[in-house]
C-alpha cells in the first residue's frame, strides 16, 4: 500500500511511535469524485496538523498509518461544540479499503511519522 497516502506497518504499535495527539472519531466517509476520504470528531489531547498521520490500529502488532491532507474546523447545525475534519486523499482502493475499516466511535493516535 505504499505511495498511496497510507502505509500498513507491520511489528510496530502505536507505542513505538512519538503520539501528538488523540483524535476522537465520530464518523468517517468519502466523495469519490474527488478522492478523499474525510473523519469527522474531535481532537482529545495534544494537536493535528497538516502532513502529519493519523493510525488506526489493525492488530496488537499492525497498524495503518494514513497521511492527513489537510484539517478544517467545521460546525453542525444541530450540535453547539465545533468538530475537526481530517481529509485522505486516495485512489480508489485505498478509499475501498478506509470505507471497509468502518472507522468511527473510536480514538486514534496522531503521529509526525508514518511513511506514505
Amino acid at each position: 500500500m505504499k505511495g498511496r497516502g497510507i502505509d500498513i506497518l507491520r511489528g510496530q504499535t502505536m507505542d513505538t511511535k512519538i503520539r501528538q495527539g488523540q483524535f476522537e472519531v465520530i464518523d468517517s466517509f468519502a466523495l469519490r469524485r474527488r478522492n478523499e476520504f474525510y473523519l469527522i470528531g474531535q481532537q482529545i489531547e495534544g494537536t493535528v496538523q497538516e502532513r502529519w498521520f493519523i493510525n488506526v490500529p489493525l492488530s496488537k502488532s499492525l497498524s495503518l498509518s494514513v497521511r492527513i491532507k489537510a484539517v478544517e474546523d467545521i460546525e453542525i447545525s444541530s450540535e453547539i461544540r465545533k468538530y475537526k475534519l481530517l481529509i485522505v486523499s486516495g485512489d480508489n482502493e485505498t478509499i475501498d479499503l478506509l470505507l471497509g475499516l468502518k472507522i468511527g466511535s473510536e480514538f486514534l493516535d496522531i503521529t509526525i511519522e508514518g511513511e506514505d
